[in-house]
This record gives C-alpha cells, sequence and structure tokens, in this order.
C-alpha cells in the first residue's frame, strides 16, 4: 500500500535527519525526529515526523515519490570477521560533506559506527541507519524502543532448549499490529530480538541512552536528543550499502543498508500465541447473521498525519515498503499458533462496505484518538532460506537438479527457496490455507558457465509455470535482480516478469523451459521417467 506525508510536496529527496525531539509539555507522548529534504519542506511545516515513521526513514529516500528514484553512488558488501568491530564516533569523520552550511553543522554531530579496513575503504554508517534495519520493522518497535518495559509487558517469552523451540505469547495489553503477525520477516526480526541475548542488549541500550541524555538539551519547548546506541556483536554477519566515498577514497558514507544477513543462534522453530490467532473449524457450521467483524474498503493510499491523534477502534493499517532485505545465516522457522473457530457467514442484508479513512496517524494508538491507526510496518523482505521447510512443494525439480548433476556434468554451486511477498492488494503470493507461495533457485555450473534455474511453487494450482533458466556473466547484482523478479512474479499474477528481466539480463539471456505433462495424483505431479527428458531440455539451455 502506498503511504504519503501530507505536509510535504511530492518527490522531496531526504538529506538527512536529525535529533529526536520530546515535546516537554505534550500530555500525550509523540516522540517525533528533525528531517531535512530537499526541496526544503519548511514553507510547509514539514520540519520534523513522528519518530514511528523512523523504518522508512534514511538518506536519498524519495517521500511521496512521483517521477524521481533513489540514487546513490556506490554500493558494496561487508562481511564481518572475528576480529572486526564498530567504533563509536559521529559524521564528522566523513570529510567530504556535501550538505549547505546551514545543515553541516547539524549532520557533523550526528552519531556514526566507523568500520575501519585495511583494504577498503573505511565504512561511516549513521547510527540510526544500522539501528533501522536491525530493530524498526514496524512503527510499534520505533516507539518500543524509548520505551522502558514495553517489550516486558506486551510479550512472554519460554524457550525450551532442549526440544529446541520457542514460546511467545502475545499479551492482551499489546499494541503489535496483529495483522503484522502474517508477514515472516516481522515474526522473524520479533523473535530474534525476545530471544537473542545479543539482540535485546543492543536493542535496550537504545532506551538507556534517551533515558540519560534526553534532558541534556531543552530547547524551544523540545528535548532533544541525538539517537545513540550500543551496536550487537557482528561477527559472520554480512550487509549490503549504498552511499558514496569521498575524494581521497579513503572513506565511504553508508547512507541506506538494503540487504542484511544476521549470524544468530536462534531455537529451530518460533510459535506465536495469542488468543486472535485463529483458523475456521471445517467441522462446524459457520454463524449466520450476527455481528461478526465490520466490513470496510481499504484506500489505494494512506496519507500519514503526525498531528493528530490514532484510534485503538481499528486494527492498524500496515503501510511498509520494501526499504531492507534480511536473512538469517542459521535459518528457524516461525509461526501463528493458531486455535480453530467457528467461522461467520454474514447475511444477504448485510450493509457493503464502508472505506475506511484514507488519513491515518502512525502515533500510539489510543482510546481518544482522532484518525485510524497505521504502523510502517511488514514492509522487509524476507529472504531466509526456505529449502527444508518447503522441501515437498519441489519434489520434482529436486529430482530434475539432481539428475544435471549426475547425467550432464553439472555443479550445484548454491541453492535456496524464498517466501514470495504481497505486492500491492494482489493475493497470489498466498496458497488455499492462507501460507505464502515459494519460489526456489538453483545455482548451476556448467561448462564454465554460471546459470541460475528458478522455480514457482504451483501448489493448489491446476497449471504448471515454466522454468526459467537465467544465463549470466556478472553474479555482482543477482540479489537485487532476484528480489526483482519475485516482484515481478507476483505482479504478473504468478507469472514471468519478461519485459523487466530483458531489461536486466539482456534479450534471449532467460529462456523459459517447459515442464514434462504432470498426472494428477502422481506423488511428484510428474512421471518419474519424464523427469530425466526434462532434465536433458535444461542441460541444452546451461
Amino acid at each position: 500500500m502506498g503511504a504519503t506525508f501530507y505536509k510535504c510536496d511530492d518527490d522531496v529527496r531526504i538529506v538527512h535527519t536529525g535529533r529526536v525531539l520530546v515535546r516537554t509539555s505534550d500530555t500525550s507522548y509523540r516522540p517525533s525526529i528533525e528531517v531535512w529534504c530537499n526541496p526544503p519542506q519548511q514553507k510547509n511545516g514539514f520540519h520534523a515526523t513522528a519518530f514511528s515513521n523512523v523504518p522508512a526513514l534514511y538518506r536519498g529516500k524519495i517521500i511521496n515519490q512521483r517521477e524521481l528514484s533513489e540514487r546513490y553512488i556506490k554500493r558494496g558488501r561487508h562481511t564481518f570477521r572475528a576480529n572486526e568491530y564498530l567504533r563509536k564516533s559521529t559524521l564528522n569523520e566523513f570529510p567530504d560533506s556535501d550538505s549547505a552550511e546551514s545543515l553541516r553543522n547539524k549532520e557533523s554531530e550526528q552519531h556514526a559506527f566507523v568500520l575501519e579496513r585495511t583494504t577498503a575503504p573505511s565504512l561511516v554508517i549513521p547510527q540510526l541507519e544500522l539501528a533501522r534495519v536491525l530493530f524498526y520493522a514496524s512503527s510499534y518497535l520505533s516507539r518500543a524502543s524509548l520505551m522502558s518495559s514495553r517489550l516486558l509487558t506486551d510479550f512472554k517469552v519460554e524457550v525450551n532448549m532442549k526440544q529446541d523451540f520457542a514460546n511467545i505469547e502475545v499479551l492482551q495489553t499489546s499494541n503489535f499490529p496483529p495483522s503484522a503477525f502474517n508477514d515472516s520477516a516481522t515474526r522473524a526480526m520479533l523473535s530474534w530480538l525476545l530471544i537473542d541475548s545479543n539482540a535485546k542488549r543492543s536493542f535496550e541500550s537504545i532506551f538507556r541512552y534517551f533515558n540519560i541524555e534526553n534532558h541534556l538539551d531543552i530547547s524551544a519547548r523540545y528535548r532533544r536528543w541525538l539517537f545513540n546506541f550500543d551496536p550487537p556483536q557482528m561477527p559472520g554477519w554480512s550487509f549490503l550499502y549504498e552511499g558514496r566515498p569521498d575524494v581521497s577514497g579513503r572513506y565511504f558514507l553508508v547512507e541506506k543498508i538494503s540487504d542484511i544477513e544476521i549470524n544468530a543462534q536462534m531455537p529451530s522453530r518460533v510459535y506465536f500465541h495469542n488468543p486472535s490467532f485463529t483458523h475456521p473449524d471445517e467441522g462446524l457450521e459457520p454463524t449466520t447473521g450476527g455481528e461478526g467483524s465490520k466490513p470496510y474498503e481499504r484506500p489505494e493510499d494512506h496519507i500519514i498525519d503526525d498531528d493528530k491523534e490514532a484510534s485503538d477502534a481499528n486494527q492498524a493499517f500496515l503501510l511498509g515498503e520494501n526499504t531492507c532485505s534480511v536473512r538469517f545465516k542459521n535459518s528457524f522457522s516461525t509461526s501463528k499458533a493458531t486455535i480453530p473457530k467457528r467461522s461467520h457467514r454474514p447475511d444477504g442484508n448485510q450493509e457493503l462496505p464502508e472505506k475506511a479513512s484514507d488519513v491515518v496517524s502512525t502515533n500510539e494508538p489510543g482510546s481518544d484518538g482522532e484518525i485510524p491507526s497505521a504502523d510502517i510496518g511488514g514492509g522487509m523482505e524476507d529472504c531466509t532460506d526456505r529449502s527444508e521447510e518447503y522441501a515437498s512443494r519441489f519434489t520434482a525439480f529436486n529430482m530434475m537438479v539432481q539428475m544435471l548433476e549426475e547425467k550432464y556434468a553439472c555443479t550445484i554451486i548454491d541453492s535456496y527457496t524464498h517466501e514470495l511477498e504481497q505486492v500491492g492488494r494482489s493475493k497470489c503470493h498466498l496458497i488455499d490455507s492462507g501460507a505464502k507461495r515459494t519460489i526456489r533457485c538453483v545455482v548451476v555450473k556448467r561448462n564454465g558457465h554460471v546459470n541460475y534455474l528458478l522455480e514457482i511453487d504451483v501448489t493448489g494450482l491446476k497449471k504448471w509455470i515454466s522454468t526459467k533458466c537465467i544465463r549470466k556473466t556478472d553474479t555482482r547484482n543477482w540479489k537485487e535482480q532476484f528480489s526483482q523478479i519475485k516482484k515481478g512474479v507476483v505482479t504478473k499474477s504468478l507469472g514471468w516478469p519478461t519485459q523487466e528481466m530483458d531489461a536486466m539480463f539482456g534479450f534471449k539471456k532467460h529462456i523459459g523451459i517447459p515442464h514434462p505433462k504432470s498426472i494428477e495424483g502422481h506423488p511428484t505431479g510428474i512421471p518419474t521417467e519424464s523427469i530425466l527428458d526434462w532434465a536433458g531440455r535444461v542441460a541444452d539451455k546451461l
């Protein structure tokens, strides 16, 4: 879903995020953060926005995007070795600020981490940007980081080390958006934050510094605080960054982190529990008429109004935009533990759905709220490998890949399975049970050439979608390209985004290979004797 800021013009680029602001006289708790834009938006009164919006704020971000696109001079990837650490500093350490004089001093005082490297430029990383991708998967977590006990009062965690699983109870007092638990990336990041001591210690340091330091700078009715926290230990982690180097080539300013892999030891299975997590009881007749949930039609776009209070009368709309991909090096599964419930069948006289208000607030929802509540959550792309979890969906494809190795002298370099994410209003990323559909990638080398084989999960469908073979000479941008393909598959209602792939790889550099004829009721969907022929046709294209 799209979201716009009502005080801001279209196509406005963020150039700097400043201090966290808390009104000294505010009866409600509504922290905000300074935002500098190009072109400047002070004339519109857009000099700060709710801290709840931090998940979508970073240098180079285009607010109210219509025609402009994000642009960064250079990108890179770094993997942390055991002896590397982030040194605390400020943005002043980056020598080539291109900001206007009026902003330069403000920007230089911002806290940063510096990663010194011997054979590459030192990375200067704004502390808020690292916190954004680690902890701010939602507006709720943004607010919670500035409160001492929010996570303790909203979640109860029990870890069973012997049986390798954890239960997380979402308590009735929690304002975490219930719909956000449908998102696998949100569940994974929240699980990590609640269970992993390394993550929890780093997250809690945000409030500790805020509590100590926010009264040190009081000006113009605001307590002002420079965002500051202790980073987690990060050996074995990696991240993709975008930004710009200085003239000397000795420093690189990280303006956006767009992909991160976290190395953490987690229970293999994590279950979330709440009485609202239900599934229809197929053994009982649905109730007819009655109250049920009040239907409404959600608007195409939402307008964020920071000046108004959010109501707790609605389940918060998720406004997530994909700003970062996340994966865990040691993958684990998360799920909602649902309980059976008799479904509701509306009567024929029920009114047509009301159109929900397009103006929303991302502030803390409350009983006195003026407009519907929303949360900038559900926007992280889950790139964790789900190969083991969903192996049964690709039985025939995996048998074909095995034959490529055994019969056609192919080497399997890598393979992984990702869940497909929602794009716009489309629901085709879901199968009938409500579980997410998946896509599998196998990286194959033959005769010195690297190829990518892609297979779309067709669970519950009466059609096969051709296997896609992509011939690659430059593999450096594959993760970003794969992310675009996954979105395109959903946009095309489970079809290959041919035009986009032409632009990425070139005409005839990606080839569709039809499946053998399927047989209904066959264990693999495809006769075993036909799989060798399938492998031969694939091998001819490699």
